[in-house]
C-alpha cells in the first residue's frame, strides 16, 4: 500500500491476472506522446505519418533495449530473466539508446537527409512522455534517494515520499518536475527554431544533466553498475558530450552557410 495517496500498486485484476498503476501510467504517456507528436509534425509542416512511423520503430527497441539495459547491469538481475517483465527492472537510459540507434539505422537504410527533423520531434514528446511517465515508479514505491528524518521540514510531499514508515527525497517528483521544464523549453526550441538539431542537442545536454545530478542522491539499490562505476552517470556524460558536439556542428554549418550566401551576393 502506497503511503501518500493510499492506493496499492495494483490498479485492478482480470481473473488472476494484475494490472498495476505503472504499466497505465507509461502507457498513458506513450498515447499522449504520439497524440502531441502528430500535432508538432502538422504544426512544423512534416509528413503526417512520421510521429506514427517514429513510434512503429522506437517503442518495440526501447522497451527490449530497456529491460535489456536492466539485466545486463542490475545486480538483481540476470539474463535469464528477459523475459519475466512482471518481475521489474527496466531503464529509461536504456530504451533511449536502443530506440535511438532503431531510429538511426531505420534512417540510414532509408537515406533520409535531415534525419534531425525525426530526432527533434522525438526528444519533445520523449521528455514529456518521460515526466508522466516517473509517476508510475510512485505507484511502484521506487527512484527515490537518501533517508530524510521524520521531524525535518523536508519530511513532505513533495520533498519527500513515505515508504514502510520511513521518508525519503522523492526523486521521481524531482525529475518529473524538471522534465517537465524541460518540455516547455524543448517546445519553444522546436517551434521557434527552423533549423533542425537543436532540440536533439538540447535534449541530451539537459536531460544529460538531469540524470547526471540526480544519480547521485539516488537510493544506493538502484544505482546500476559496471565495474563498480554508476551506467546512467556514465551515459548521460556521453548524452551531454553527443549533444555539444551536434551544437557545435550545427554552428559551424549555419555560419558557414551564411557566409556562402555573402560571398554569392557579391
Amino acid at each position: 500500500m502506497n503511503s501518500f495517496l493510499g492506493v496499492n500498486r495494483v490498479a485492478f485484476s482480470l481473473g488472476n491476472f494484475e494490472v498495476y498503476w505503472y504499466g497505465i501510467i507509461i502507457c498513458s504517456a506513450i498515447i499522449v506522446a504520439i497524440g502531441l507528436a502528430c500535432f508538432l509534425a502538422k504544426k512544423k509542416g512534416y509528413p503526417a505519418d512520421m510521429p506514427l512511423t517514429i513510434a512503429i520503430i522506437i517503442l518495440p527497441a526501447g522497451i527490449l533495449s530497456a529491460r535489456l539495459f536492466a539485466v545486463l547491469f542490475d545486480s538483481g538481475l540476470s539474463i535469464t530473466d528477459y523475459f519475466n517483465f512482471r518481475t521489474g527492472g527496466m531503464s529509461i537510459i536504456g530504451a533511449i539508446i536502443g530506440g535511438g540507434l532503431a531510429l538511426l539505422i531505420y534512417l540510414l537504410i532509408k537515406k533520409e537527409k535531415d534525419m534531425f527533423k525525426y530526432f527533434d520531434t522525438l526528444v519533445v514528446v520523449l521528455i514529456l512522455a518521460q515526466a508522466i511517465g516517473r509517476w508510475g515508479n510512485y505507484f511502484n514505491e521506487e527512484i527515490y534517494g537518501a533517508l530524510i528524518e521524520s521531524d525535518s521540514f523536508f519530511a513532505r510531499f513533495p520533498f519527500a515520499v513515505k515508504i514502510d514508515g520511513n521518508y525519503y527525497q522523492a526523486l521521481f517528483f524531482y525529475e518529473s518536475v524538471l522534465n517537465l521544464i524541460g518540455f516547455a523549453f524543448l517546445c519553444q526550441i522546436y517551434l521557434g527554431i527552423k533549423k533542425s538539431g537543436y532540440s536533439s542537442a538540447f535534449y541530451l545536454v539537459y536531460y544529460g544533466i538531469v540524470r547526471t545530478v540526480l544519480e547521485s542522491f539516488r537510493n544506493e539499490q538502484y544505482v546500476l553498475r559496471i565495474f563498480g562505476l554508476p551506467v546512467s552517470q556514465i551515459c548521460s556524460a556521453i548524452m551531454i558530450a553527443f549533444g555539444i558536439a551536434i551544437f557545435i556542428y550545427k554552428i559551424v554549418k549555419s555560419n558557414k552557410e551564411k557566409r556562402r550566401l555573402v560571398d554569392v551576393k557579391r
